[in-house]
């Protein structure tokens, strides 16, 4: 699908720790170093995406939050807290994307607590209420995501980048990053 992307950013354990499990259990992806405490993890095995978050999470007594992009439009997450899931969300489903059910709303305050960001629970709830119109900045997925990543103080340069485009040579942007500072696993 274009505009697909997906990682996990994870907030607490060291690169070099998330590196060493990720060979481990045989995941293909890219770490990145540390910004603010936090990392982004982009996996290469998408049908396993869930199952790295919650595990990453349980292994590092950490939050592991797994953001998507589906067809530029759409941004979904799934927030995880010691391997289990604490809360999901979609912003506007539609198109290829399949939902068992209505979709998540999402929960800025567990959100915002899982990050240490309990002061922009405001901010983050507007971010997540506001709609995504054609010609309006949230019709695109990327850009509600930049804009969680900047309110959570994780790095920005999650927002848009994923393995496929990584491997293709596209560096992710944001916080003074730089493509030296991913490790490849695998």
């Amino acid at each position: 699908m274009p505009g697909f992307y997906a990682n996990i950013t994870l907030k607490g354990p060291a690169a070099p720790d998330v590196a060493a499990y990720l060979k481990e259990v045989g995941a293909v992806a890219y770490v990145s170093s540390a910004f603010r405490g936090a990392l982004v993890v982009f996996h290469e095995d998408l049908s396993r995406q869930e199952a790295l978050a919650a595990d990453l999470s349980a292994r590092f007594a950490c939050p592991a939050l797994l953001v998507m992009g589906f067809g530029e439009t759409v941004l979904l997450y799934h927030l995880y807290q010691s391997g289990q899931k604490a809360d999901a969300y979609v912003s506007s489903p539609h198109g290829d994307l399949d939902l068992d059910g209505d979709a998540p709303p999402g929960n800025a305050g567990i959100l915002c607590a899982a990050f240490d960001a309990a002061r922009f629970e405001r901010r983050v709830e507007a971010i997540l209420r506001r709609e995504g119109k054609p010609g309006h900045p949230y019709a695109y997925a990327a850009n509600r995501h930049g804009e969680l990543t900047q309110a959570l103080g994780i790095p920005t340069f999650a927002a848009a980048a994923g393995f496929e485009a990584i491997e293709l040579g596209e560096t992710p942007m944001g916080n003074g990053f730089e493509l030296t500072e991913l490790m490849k696993i695998g």
